[in-house]
């Protein structure tokens, strides 16, 4: 995938209130170093591109630590968090996806 682009960071701040707004939301956490979470990010951008009323959003988990360490509790990266339309965590994952599991979870978890 090295002619895709990687999703655009966003401050959690902005996008917080977003989560449990009724509909589905997913919060990739990652790092700008990290092969797997540009992978990951490369994923999502694939899918927001066919989908843009997603709400997929990345977070630097670097720079934004205080939330992923201490509000989401996060060890490792890249980590993604989904949440339902409520707002409640209904999954998490460790790691990067490739784009066919990825369709099957959010299949699975109300996104298409």
């Amino acid at each position: 995938m090295p002619d895709r682009k990687a999703m655009p960071v966003s401050n959690y701040a902005d996008i917080k209130h977003k989560i449990g707004n009724g509909k589905p939301t997913i919060l990739a956490f990652g790092m700008s170093h990290c092969y797997s979470c540009i992978a990951m990010s490369k994923v999502f951008a694939q899918v927001l591109e066919k989908h843009p009323e997603f709400q997929i959003y990345a977070i630097d988990g670097q720079k934004e630590r205080i939330i992923s360490r201490d509000i989401y509790k996060l060890k490792e990266m890249p980590t993604q968090i989904f949440f339902d339309a409520e707002g409640n965590e209904i999954f998490r994952h460790t790691g990067a996806y490739k784009k066919p599991v990825l369709d099957i979870i959010l299949k699975k978890w109300g996104f298409v």
